[in-house]
């Protein structure tokens, strides 16, 4: 972990100073000039472009790439493509190359109790060890009831999925939820007792946490997986 912090220290300030280089550079050489701001912008956007690479995100490599067309539109000579045709491609090449190359989870799943929802509202109990539950474009509520929770996976696109854990219990020391997440939001309910590690990847959104955790318990949930453009939120009940 120490490694990983430090080489991202590093990695930022590397940015850094290649952005203090330039902006001199850019006085004393005929280089296109760019404001302070801008080189702030790109510098976190750089990040973020890399980060996309590491995790393959697509929303964290394409949404980075347009932005940089929209910064550097005039010197690139492409202001008749910036700012909304380079967003809209950004948006449908993150949703189109996402769902293509979705990495496969190999895992028994059990998919609740029935089937996934699309352009609607459920509420169902759901039983079993590892659980999968799929949501686009509509509303869905699981409460799980199990004595053996292991892994739960959750897919949200275009609307809200909450999950309910107050009736599951976790016989080893931990479980873990993984997220997918776009356009929509994601509300996880946790007994408060609960550890709860969150490493959530996020491009364009954000993450949550209401209430308390006490931690009293010896459990623990690892909720790992990515946001983007929505909302994870994890309330402690």
């Amino acid at each position: 972990m120490k490694m990983s912090e430090n080489i991202g220290k590093i990695l930022w300030g590397l940015l850094f100073l290649v952005g203090a280089v330039y902006l001199i550079a850019s006085r004393v050489w005929n280089l296109p000039t760019v404001s302070v701001f801008s080189v702030i912008l790109t510098v976190f956007l750089v990040w973020l472009l890399i980060e996309g690479l590491r995790h393959l995100n697509f929303w964290e490599i394409l949404f980075p790439i347009a932005f940089f067309c929209i910064i550097y539109a005039k010197p690139l000579g492409i202001t008749a493509f910036t700012p909304w045709p380079v967003l809209g491609a950004a948006l449908l090449g993150s949703i189109g190359l996402s769902m293509i190359f979705k990495p496969k989870k190999h895992r028994t799943w059990t998919v609740g109790n029935g089937q996934s929802n699309s352009f609607g509202s459920t509420s169902e109990q759901c039983n079993g060890e590892n659980l999968r539950f799929d949501n686009s474009f509509g509303e869905s509520i699981k409460y799980i009831n199990t004595d053996n929770l292991c892994s739960v996976s959750v897919d949200n696109s275009f609307g809200s999925t909450s999950v309910y854990f107050d009736n599951a219990i976790i016989q080893g020391e931990s479980a873990s939820v993984h997220v997918d997440n776009s356009f929509g939001e994601i509300s996880l309910y946790v007994p408060r007792a609960w550890n709860v590690d969150v490493n959530v990847d996020k491009a364009f959104g954000g993450i949550n946490m209401r209430g308390r955790m006490e931690g009293t318990s010896t459990h623990r949930l690892v909720v790992t997986g990515e946001t983007n453009f929505g909302a994870l939120t994890i309330v402690f009940i």
